[in-house]
Parts: structure tokens; C-alpha cells; sequence
């Protein structure tokens, strides 16, 4: 019998991640018990805009427990105005699109919008593979690179967002993809106006699916500026300097969007689950700001609470306690005294290695499962971060250290061997940290540890991804 003799090249590599990812989202997203998140009562912000409501009337159907499929379409006027300034709105009127041409009615299939989120994935694992295996020699490492990627990006604490209307669905896919592009760029000498523009687009749907993310437009612009100083090009230079400007008033844009009672939710909680967080002495933390101290009766409150000690939309609190503190002014306070910047840093760090939300279930309730139930199918990885993983501030300074000194003692060698695409490779996870560090930063001074493992989601993002590029970078070393 006549052997079949397969060409272990890279482009089978890439292809059998693809097909891998697109089987696993498959199985996670389209195939009973469909897998998703719950409402927290986040989606009205971004639903109601994009013509959709939800079906059910009853409150224990819709929110926390239960994930929901099926959304119904406005039929005549949607008189709900903006309420939130997102990229995910482009991405949610697409799906309505798709929706529309595939399916009759007014009932809007969320699995149109998790589609886009596959491809998009689909698309992040060619670039960021295709980029990285380049250099490894051994077969059975590239596929090695292949199943870690899977494993890591796969996970249904990751892949489940795509099944709802979170933010962290257009983070994670966009995210990925824009950091592919990037390495792409760098390792296969792709620095033209196409590739830029590609670049800059999905980079700018990130950085606008969430109004947190607004300042890491001010990081692209340092990707930017770097492509400028390593290209000769006039047409490129000029190219570069057009979108640097693009996401500086994009990133401005997005950050002063945030305002109205949006704002004030997350000023409530950057000081009573923030400053105020397990203080002995509160009224003494109140007057560095300038505030009454009868407001420490608020420390330790959130926003949300259905009989609060006083309602945070009252016009006292408006004058006398949202008034005399800013993003900056917490910042101030934190650099003056490091105790209390500890403290919520350690806090960060018990919650940075959780993907799932603890409180959203992931079935609906046509399975059959019960209220708030969370799936185990595909989640290794989250569970080992979860479990296993010491949650602590210590453990994460180690990890850092230790990768940086890996890092660092590569980046010398290449830049000895003058080997300018190694190093622009290693510049770039540098980026990815730093995204991630400015998400702990924006998260725990914007709100406190409110909702924090959902806030911390980038932080996990970066994380993995170095993780990724950490077992890449001994796999190149293997030889050695």
C-alpha cells in the first residue's frame, strides 16, 4: 500500500491551529448546552443603542444566573439614545446584519456576534503563530507551540465572552489580533501603508471597546513612533505620523466619553472600595481630600446596594463628595502614601489570575442547569491560574523578574548580533506588559475592587500572552 506522506511545514501548523479553534469554539458556542456569560447588568448599556432588548420580563431569567441566546428586536422606533460610547456597537450592528439575512424575524441569535469573535480569533492565531514558530526548528515543537496557544486562548473562561455582550469578548479577539499584526509586521518586513492601516484599525476597535482602555491608545502611539524611528520610507513616515495623531484624539475621545452617572459609579467606588477599603481611621484618609468626615460611614459601600446608607445619586454627595476628588488627586494620594497603594495592589493580585466571573453563570436555562452553574468543558488553564497559582503580590513581582530577566538577556544578545527583528519581537511583549500593568493601575484607582476580576481582564490577557511567548522563547532554546 502506497504510503501518504503529509508536508509538516509551517503552513500546516497554522492551518491545524485554525481548524483546532474554530472546533473547540464550535463545540463551546454553537453546539448544546451552549456555553456563554450571564447578564450582570451591564448589556442595557450597549443592547439598548443597538435596537435589542431582552425577552424575558422576569429579573432571575435575565441577570447573574441564567446566559441568554435570544434577543429581541425593536421593530418600529428605538427611542433609547446613546448611552455608551464603544467599537462594540460596530461589531453588534454587523451581527444584526448577519442576523437579518440568515435569519426572519425580529429575534436577534447572539451567535452571529460570537461568529465575528471566532473569525477574529481565527485570523490572531495566523499572525501571532505563523510569526513565532518561524524560528523553531524541531516539528514537534512548532506543534507543541500550536496546542499551547490553543490551550491557553481557548479556554472557555476566555472563549464563553464571545456569547454575550461584555467588552471583554472585542478585548481578547482584537487584542490578539492587533499584537499578531504587529509581530507579523516586524518578522516579515510587512512595514507598508496596508499593513499600518490594518494595524491601526483593529487596534482602535480595542482600545475603544472599553472606556478603560482609553489611555493605552497613548502606548500605541509608542508602537508608532518606534515603527518611525526604523523606517526610511517618506510615504511611511508621513503614514505613521497621520495615525499617531488618530489615536491620540481617538484616545481623548474615548476618555472624556466617560460621564454622567457612568463616572460617578466608578468615582463611588475608587474611594469607598478603594481609599476607604479597610481603613482603621477614615475620617483621617477624608480629610486629605478635603471631605466631611461623616462620609466614612460610607467606606466599604458599593454603589449598587439596595438600601444604602445614602443614595449615591443624591445632589449632597454630588457637591460635597464627588466634587473633591479626581482620578488624579486618588493617583496623588497613593504616591504619598505607599501603604494604601499596597493595599489595593494586593488586592489586584488576590483577583489577577481569575478568568470566569465568580457571580455570572454560563448555560441557559433551557439546559436544565442549575441557577448560576459555571462550565468545566475546555478549562485547564483557568483552573490551574485559579487553583494552583499563589494569589499574591509577591508571586507576581517574582514572575516579572524573572521573565524580564530572560527577556533582557535576549534582547542584548540580538541587538549584539545587530539582529533588529529579534529585537523589535522583544520590544513588543514589553508592550503587552505594560498594557496589562496599565489596566491593574486604571482598575484599581478607577474603581477600586469593584467587580475587579472583570476589570482585571487584560491584566490576564498580558499575562498569558507573555506566559505564550515564555514557552516559545525555550523552545527556540532548546537546541542550545
Amino acid at each position: 500500500m502506497r504510503k501518504i506522506k503529509i508536508n509538516l511545514n509551517d503552513s500546516f501548523f497554522i492551518s491545524f491551529a485554525i481548524i483546532l479553534i474554530s472546533l473547540i469554539c464550535t463545540f463551546t458556542l454553537f453546539i448544546k448546552p451552549v456555553i456563554g456569560v450571564a447578564d450582570n447588568g451591564d448589556f442595557y448599556r450597549i443592547i439598548s443603542q443597538s435596537g435589542l432588548y431582552h425577552l424575558s420580563k422576569n429579573d432571575n431569567d435575565i441577570f447573574f444566573g441564567y446566559f441568554n441566546r435570544y434577543y429581541g428586536i425593536y421593530k418600529y422606533y428605538n427611542e433609547n439614545g446613546m448611552m455608551l460610547l464603544s467599537t462594540q456597537a460596530i461589531l453588534i450592528r454587523i451581527a444584526l446584519f448577519l442576523n437579518k439575512i440568515l435569519k426572519d424575524g425580529y429575534i436577534f441569535d447572539i451567535k452571529y456576534l460570537a461568529i465575528l469573535y471566532v473569525i477574529t480569533m481565527d485570523f490572531a492565531a495566523y499572525f501571532i503563530i505563523k510569526s513565532l514558530i518561524m524560528d523553531i526548528k524541531l516539528k514537534r515543537y512548532k506543534l507543541l507551540a500550536v496546542l499551547l496557544f490553543v490551550l491557553i486562548f481557548c479556554d472557555t473562561g476566555y472563549i464563553a465572552y464571545f456569547n454575550s455582550f461584555y467588552g471583554e469578548a472585542v478585548n481578547l479577539s482584537f487584542f490578539l489580533l492587533s499584537i499578531g499584526l504587529l509581530l507579523y509586521i516586524y518578522t516579515f518586513d510587512k512595514l507598508t501603508p496596508k499593513y499600518l492601516m490594518l494595524f491601526s484599525i483593529i487596534s482602535l476597535i480595542f482600545i475603544g471597546s472599553k472606556q478603560q482602555l482609553a489611555p493605552v491608545g497613548i502606548l500605541y502611539c509608542l508602537v508608532l513612533l518606534r515603527l518611525l524611528i526604523i523606517t526610511n520610507n517618506k510615504h511611511i513616515k508621513k503614514t505613521i505620523k497621520i495615525l499617531t495623531g488618530t489615536f491620540l484624539v481617538v484616545s481623548a475621545i474615548f476618555y472624556f466619553s466617560i460621564v454622567g452617572p457612568f463616572d460617578y459609579i466608578n468615582r463611588y467606588h475608587s474611594m469607598t472600595r478603594g481609599v476607604l477599603l479597610n481603613e482603621v481611621n477614615p475620617e483621617e484618609v477624608l480629610s486629605e481630600f478635603g471631605i466631611n468626615s461623616q462620609y466614612s460611614i460610607l467606606a466599604g459601600n458599593i454603589f449598587y446596594k439596595s438600601m444604602p446608607v445614602i443614595d449615591p445619586n443624591d445632589n449632597k454627595l454630588m457637591n460635597e463628595f464627588y466634587s473633591k476628588y479626581s482620578f488624579g488627586s486618588i493617583l496623588k494620594y497613593y504616591a504619598k502614601n505607599p501603604r494604601a497603594f499596597g493595599k489595593v495592589m494586593s488586592i489586584a493580585s488576590e483577583n489577577a489570575y481569575s478568568i470566569k466571573p465568580d457571580v455570572m453563570g454560563n448555560y441557559e436555562k433551557s439546559a436544565g442547569k442549575s441557577f448560576g452553574e459555571r462550565s468545566s468543558f475546555f478549562s485547564l488553564y483557568s483552573y490551574f491560574k485559579s487553583k494552583y497559582l499563589p494569589h499574591n503580590i509577591g508571586f507576581t513581582i517574582f514572575l516579572i523578574i524573572i521573565y524580564f530577566i530572560f527577556a533582557i538577556n535576549d534582547y542584548m544578545l540580538h541587538r549584539n548580533k545587530k539582529d533588529t527583528k529579534a529585537q523589535l519581537v522583544e520590544e513588543v511583549f514589553l508592550f503587552v506588559f505594560i498594557v496589562g500593568a496599565s489596566q491593574v493601575l486604571v482598575s484599581v484607582l478607577g474603581a477600586g475592587d469593584a467587580d475587579i476580576s472583570k476589570h482585571l481582564f487584560m491584566f490576564n490577557v498580558s499575562f498569558d500572552l507573555m506566559v505564550y511567548f515564555s514557552a516559545i522563547r525555550l523552545l527556540k532554546h532548546q537546541k542550545q
